[in-house]
C-alpha cells in the first residue's frame, strides 16, 4: 500500500500543481498547448525510444505471456472503439481516442517504478512496455487520423495504414524496436542525452493536465462523466479480465509473468492519451476526466495486486 500512495499522491500533486496555475492564472490554456508540443514531439519520443532501444525483444519464453496482453489489449481498443460510436455521439476520429483511452495505461510513470521494486517483475513488465508502445499507439495513431468520406476501401486501408509513420510516438518506437532487434548499441553520451529528456514528458504531461483543466469549466468535466466511466470500465475491469482470462487458458504459469501482467492491465489510463487528444485536437476534456477517474480508481486495484501477488 505504501508503494502505491507514495507513488499514486505525487502524480495527482503533479496535475494539482498544474490545476492551481490554471485556476490562480499563472498560465493560459496556451501555455498547455506548448506544453504538450514539447512533449508530443520530443520529451515522450525519446522516452519511448530509450525504452524500446534498450529491451531486448520478447523470446519464446515470452509468447503465450506476450500474446494474452495483445489479445486482451486488440479486444479492449477495437471494443472500446465500437462502444463509443454505440453510446455517445461522437465521431470516429472521437471514438478513436475514446479506444485509446481506454487502452493504453500510465505504465512508465505509475507502474514502472512499482515493478522496478520487485525483481522478478521488471523484465516481463518492459517486455508489454514494448508491445504496447508499438502496437496499441500505432493502433490509436490509426484510429485518430483524419478520413476521407467519400474515399475508396483501398485508399481507406492504405490511408489508415500510413497515418502512425505522421506520429512521433509511433515513429520512436518503431524505430527503437528495430534498433533493439538488430543489436546496436548506442553511445552512452546518447542513451544519457535520451534519458534526461524522456524523464521531462511525465510530469510535463501530468502538469499540462492540470493545467488543462483548470483553464475550462469544472462542468465541462461532469458533462462527460458517462464517457470517462466508460473508459474506466474497459480499461480498468474488461482489459485485465481478458488479459489474466488469457494467460490461465494459454497455460502461463510463471509467478513473475502472471505478476507484471496483473500490475500492467490494472494501471489507470496512460497521460498519453491525454497529450495524443491535444496533438490531434478533439476529446482532451474526457481523457483528461479519465486519467483523473482511472488514476483514483487504481490506487485500489494497485494495492490489490501487491497484495495478491508480491
Amino acid at each position: 500500500m505504501n508503494a502505491v500512495v507514495n507513488i499514486a499522491l505525487p502524480v495527482f500533486a503533479v496535475i494539482a500543481a498544474g490545476l492551481a496555475a490554471g485556476r490562480l492564472r499563472l498560465m493560459n490554456a496556451e501555455d498547455s498547448q506548448t506544453l504538450n508540443k514539447f512533449v508530443f514531439r520530443f520529451a515522450m519520443p525519446a522516452a519511448l525510444f530509450g525504452l524500446t532501444s534498450t529491451t531486448p525483444p520478447p523470446g519464446a519464453g515470452d509468447a503465450a505471456f506476450a500474446f494474452s496482453y495483445a489479445v486482451a489489449s486488440l479486444i479492449a481498443i477495437f471494443g472500446g472503439y465500437r462502444l463509443a460510436l454505440l453510446l455517445f455521439p461522437v465521431e470516429k476520429q472521437e471514438a478513436g481516442a475514446h479506444a485509446f483511452a481506454s487502452t493504453v495505461g500510465n505504465a512508465v510513470f505509475l507502474g514502472l517504478p512499482i515493478a522496478l521494486t520487485i525483481e522478478t517483475w521488471a523484465r516481463p513488465y518492459i517486455v508489454l512496455m514494448l508491445i504496447e508502445g508499438v502496437m496499441i499507439i500505432t493502433i490509436g495513431a490509426s484510429l485518430m487520423a483524419a478520413r476521407e468520406a467519400k474515399a475508396s476501401i483501398a485508399k481507406r486501408i492504405v490511408k489508415f495504414a500510413r497515418a502512425p509513420l505522421g506520429n512521433p510516438l509511433v515513429v520512436a518506437s518503431g524505430s527503437g524496436f528495430l534498433f533493439s532487434a538488430a543489436g546496436v548499441a548506442m553511445p552512452e553520451s546518447i542513451v544519457s542525452f535520451l534519458d534526461i529528456l524522456g524523464r521531462a514528458a511525465g510530469p510535463t504531461a501530468l502538469f499540462s493536465l492540470g493545467l488543462f483543466l483548470g483553464t475550462n469549466a469544472y462542468a465541462n468535466v461532469g458533462a462527460v462523466a458517462g464517457r470517462a466511466f466508460s473508459i474506466a470500465a474497459v480499461k480498468m475491469a474488461l482489459l485485465p479480465a481478458v488479459a489474466l482470462t488469457a494467460a490461465y487458458m494459454l497455460g502461463v504459469n510463471d509467478p513473475a509473468q502472471l505478476s507484471a501482467l496483473a500490475l500492467f492491465t490494472f494501471m489507470p489510463s496512460g497521460v498519453t492519451s491525454f497529450v495524443m487528444a491535444s496533438q490531434y485536437g478533439f476529446y482532451k476534456i474526457e481523457t483528461a476526466a479519465a486519467i483523473s477517474l482511472t488514476t483514483l480508481i487504481s490506487i485500489v486495484t494497485v494495492s490489490g495486486v501487491l497484495v495478491i501477488f508480491a
